[in-house]
């Protein structure tokens, strides 16, 4: 009898051990900690030292977990029902999904000390009226990343031709390898800003990329600094912050906003409807929005700041201090990303034009 108790618990143990193992993965032992948020967040938004300062001062842990698309932020939320996270970077078009699933707490703006430093002309956006869920945070806009050096030599127009004129390109490009992007860039060159477009006119535009295939290096949404540093491209289409980075470490490179006009993303901060740790994650926010930790961001990362205050503070050159300073007259004039045409069609435009 002893020696069968003895391997009843034997085999027990080793069952609770493998028990334990197997599901370990799945428990957010995080949220045992009271005085912890957990954030999920694009991986170059935060400054890690804004972060472990925060920590140092508040005594509040940060625990920062990372996704790379704003679709992959959504089917996490969906699936969880917003359970998991305290506060989230959502980009401007996913707050509006967001919104509309019922995913995202109201914020309590009684809380927060910095309202009256962020820039008018990013509020009130389409996407969230009245900025009841969400707050902008950071933001950047599309261009054309140049080689001056190449340019002295060469035609120049400050304009969306420089990427599909085939009567001015000689050279090689580096283009966006999102297709939404490219067919949005596409459509603004032949057409302007438009909400729709006709049959002939996807069909000219499709026309366009698979020509502009010919001349098209390499098909990248990251590598537009190296593309630039290795002078591998004169021209490449890029966000202010790959192009700003770029231009500190080589001063032969300019960002250029196209004449014609141009886009512009916002990443924002929320909080999933199911935190209960608001408290804790105002106080975060009122430290991220500094004027310190909003220099530091744009110092690391390039993002321009939500808030008109801190410029002093960064390493800023005259294009980027006009940019960050644009008045509510100004982000008028620019437009969102957006969707122009259906998945399906957009896939089968894409796979033909990357065809060899």
């Amino acid at each position: 009898m002893k020696k069968l108790f003895i391997r009843v618990s034997i085999v027990g143990f080793w069952i609770a051990v493998l028990t334990f193992i197997l599901y370990w993965p799945r428990i957010d032992w995080r949220h045992l900690e009271e005085n912890s948020i957990s954030v999920f967040a694009w991986g170059d938004i935060f400054d890690p030292e804004v972060v472990e300062e925060f920590e140092r001062k508040s005594g509040i842990k940060v625990h920062l977990n990372y996704y790379s698309s704003n679709e992959e932020l959504l089917v996490k939320l969906k699936a969880t029902k917003g359970e998991g996270y305290d506060l989230i970077v959502p980009s401007d078009y996913a707050v509006q999904i967001l919104i509309r699933d019922k995913l995202l707490k109201p914020i309590d703006k009684t809380k927060l000390d910095f309202l009256e430093h962020i820039n008018p002309g990013l509020l009130d956006k389409f996407y969230d009226p009245g900025n009841q869920y969400s707050l902008p945070f950071e933001w950047e806009m599309f261009g054309l990343g140049v080689d001056q050096d190449y340019f002295q030599n060469h035609p120049f127009a400050p304009s969306w031709r420089l990427i599909f004129d085939r009567n001015l390109i000689n050279y090689k490009i580096g283009m966006r390898n999102d297709p939404i992007e490219a067919i949005l860039f596409a459509s603004y060159y032949l057409y302007g800003y438009k909400e729709d477009l006709t049959p002939a006119e996807i069909n000219t535009l499709r026309k366009l990329l698979m020509q502009q295939h010919n001349w098209v290096a390499v098909y990248a949404d990251f590598r537009a600094d190296y593309l630039l540093a290795t002078r591998n491209c004169p021209v490449v289409v890029a966000s202010t912050s790959y192009i700003w980075r770029t231009m500190r470490a080589f001063p032969f490179v300019k960002f250029i906003v196209p004449k014609e006009g141009t886009f512009i993303t916002i990443e924002n901060l929320a909080m999933p409807i199911e935190t209960s740790k608001e408290e804790l994650v105002y106080r975060f926010m009122n430290f991220l929005y500094t004027r310190e930790s909003s220099a530091a961001h744009f110092n690391t990362f390039g993002l321009f700041p939500a808030t008109n205050h801190g410029f002093d503070l960064m390493n800023l050159d005259p294009l980027a201090e006009k940019l960050m300073r644009s008045t509510k007259e100004d982000f008028e004039k620019y437009h969102f990303v957006k969707v122009l045409l259906p998945e399906d069609m957009i896939r089968d435009i894409w796979v033909e034009v990357k065809a060899p």
